[in-house]
């Protein structure tokens, strides 16, 4: 019988969500390390690298902004939820990348202690997939440092489609991948001023008020939240 699959986890904390369609909705946000998409603009860069000499024993030494992470079965992890977090309903799996994982076995494990799991990816990876999420975000990570693509079948997968503008060439990448992907029409698409720079805001409440979307705006960072 093969072992039980360990993911890296680099921090677990209950929190509100601030982005996207469900902003609002109190969550335990578990983010799990490991990255090589390279967003110039990303907020947890920490997590990016596997370096083992931040390995530590358990999750209480990882927890915080900072490159530290230990590894944790499916079932470790929804035990220290359960005991640490139980106020929400939902949790969100982040990183990182968290799709460079298999994560049904997470997803399962947190079913089963009657959690609804939403998850956040760059659909650079494919470890959601037929993973039985009740939400999936995926925030299309174009023409990153990391040179990753992004796969068409993470899209027609997707609840939402969150994607981070600065300029007009952000929103015609999308609408390429848009007509690319051709997700169902009830996926929500929703368009985010990069790091809340007031000309990005500008340019995206122009476009989702002529097509129709939706705004996501970094609500956390304006109530002060973590």
């Amino acid at each position: 019988m093969s072992s039980p699959i360990r993911y890296p986890v680099n921090d677990c904390y209950t929190c509100v969500q601030g982005e996207g369609v469900q902003t609002g909705v109190a969550m335990v946000l578990l983010r799990l390390h490991g990255c090589a998409v390279g967003c110039p603009w990303c907020d947890t860069k920490e997590t990016w690298l596997m370096d083992p000499s931040h390995e530590v024993t358990t999750l209480d030494a990882a927890l915080g902004a900072n490159p530290r992470y230990t590894y944790m079965t499916a079932a470790d992890m929804a035990a220290y939820i359960i005991a640490n977090h139980p106020g929400p309903k939902w949790v969100l799996v982040t990183g990182g990348e968290p799709a460079q994982y298999d994560l049904a076995p997470l997803v399962a494990a947190l079913h089963e202690v009657d959690f609804r799991v939403a998850i956040e990816t760059s659909g650079t990876e494919k470890g959601h997939l037929n993973a039985n999420f009740d939400w999936v975000c995926v925030s299309p990570k174009l023409n990153m440092p990391g040179g990753k693509t992004v796969h068409l079948e993470t899209l027609t997968q997707a609840d939402e489609i969150k994607h981070v503008v600065g300029r007009q060439a952000d929103i015609d990448n999308l609408d390429e991948l848009l007509a690319a992907a051709q997700p169902p029409a009830a996926t929500q698409i929703c368009l985010q001023p990069v790091s809340t720079s007031a000309k990005a805001t500008e340019l995206c409440l122009e476009t989702v008020m002529a097509r129709g979307w939706r705004l996501s705006v970094q609500t956390h960072k304006y109530i002060g939240a973590k």
